[in-house]
């Protein structure tokens, strides 16, 4: 782990190959992790250690989420797959086919009764997790999908495209409700706030933006990083985002003003994607070339993040 004013490394998890996504189970006492290594893994939050790995997939892994209830985990891979396997044993309980191309990423709906993917192929999918079949197939991308997720009500999905834009879809009948416009390239990422009013988005032009979900206006523009935004979340209360870069930083925001509260420095190379905790106490970031994922300490206080100090237990 890492403080968040003094660097102080705490814990850091390991891939064999780049590490894509890191996100944290609902309770906060595990950790997922995606890697070009085929493999994902899920950890031990607070002692750092490695509880099961996640084999099956025949190529990189590019995105790992828990469900809500941490039950079940859904993992994305290039090939052409998303797998959802069960959290305790981790047994492999289905395969999700029928993208084309390279499967970016998955997520599971707020009920955990759905999970939507993003490809490759340009569409995004929504599927049945009881069943394993495709109920919808959204379509208007007119290159690849980076990222698909839904919304907190599970009645929306957003996603992000290399075709420069993001759009909103009706989850339950798959129409194109929004297409947000602005950014100079790529999105790389698309993520709702909590109650669903807004929507954060993250480019390959270096920034991220800020869009009202009902109208698809932009309301802000976050400038600061020095290269690709490769994604952007909310805190779980909606007052921040934490943004990751290829600069080798992750950044904090206010959401209402625009302001750069943070720069998280520590990684040796890209990072891949940063997220935080259910209680908004942690940050997780994934590294890309370093391999590694760090949790860092963002304890709230008056918008300020106060240093925590938090040891693992020494092996024994």
């Amino acid at each position: 782990m890492w403080d968040s004013r003094t660097e102080a490394e705490h814990l850091t998890l390991r891939h064999t190959d780049r590490v894509l996504s890191a996100s944290f189970s609902a309770d906060g006492s595990r950790v997922v992790t995606a890697s070009w290594d085929n493999t994902a893994k899920l950890w031990d939050a607070k002692t750092r250690v490695e509880q099961i790995t996640l084999k099956g997939h025949a190529s990189y892994i590019n995105s790992a989420a828990f469900s809500a209830d941490g039950s079940r985990v859904v993992t994305a891979s290039w090939d052409n797959t998303a797998k959802v396997w069960d959290a305790t044993t981790g047994a492999e309980i289905l395969t999700l086919k029928g993208h084309g191309s390279g499967v970016n990423s998955a997520a599971f709906n707020p009920d955990g009764s759905r999970v939507i993917t993003g490809s490759w192929d340009n569409t995004a999918k929504v599927w049945n997790v009881k069943t394993g079949t495709e109920q919808l197939t959204l379509k208007g991308h007119a290159d690849r999908i980076f990222s698909a997720s839904f919304s907190r009500d599970g009645f929306r999905v957003v996603t992000a495209s290399r075709d420069n834009t993001a759009k909103v879809w009706d989850a339950t009948t798959g129409a194109e409700v929004l297409t947000l416009k602005g950014h100079g390239s790529g999105v790389n990422s698309a993520a709702f706030n909590p109650d669903g009013s807004r929507v954060i988005t993250g480019s390959w032009d270096k920034t991220a933006k800020l869009w009202d979900a009902e109208t698809g206006a932009e309301l802000l523009t976050l400038k600061g990083h020095t290269a690709v935004v490769r994604s952007a979340s909310f805190s779980k209360d909606g007052s921040r985002v934490i943004t990751a870069s290829d600069d080798k930083t992750a950044k904090l925001w206010d959401t209402k003003t625009g302001a750069e509260v943070l720069t998280l420095k520590g990684h040796a190379n890209s990072v891949m994607s940063a997220s935080f905790s259910m209680d908004d106490s942690r940050v997780l970031t994934a590294g890309g070339d370093d391999n590694i994922v760090k949790i860092w300490d963002a304890t709230p206080l008056n918008r300020e993040f106060l240093p925590k100090e938090i040891t693992p237990p020494r092996p024994r």
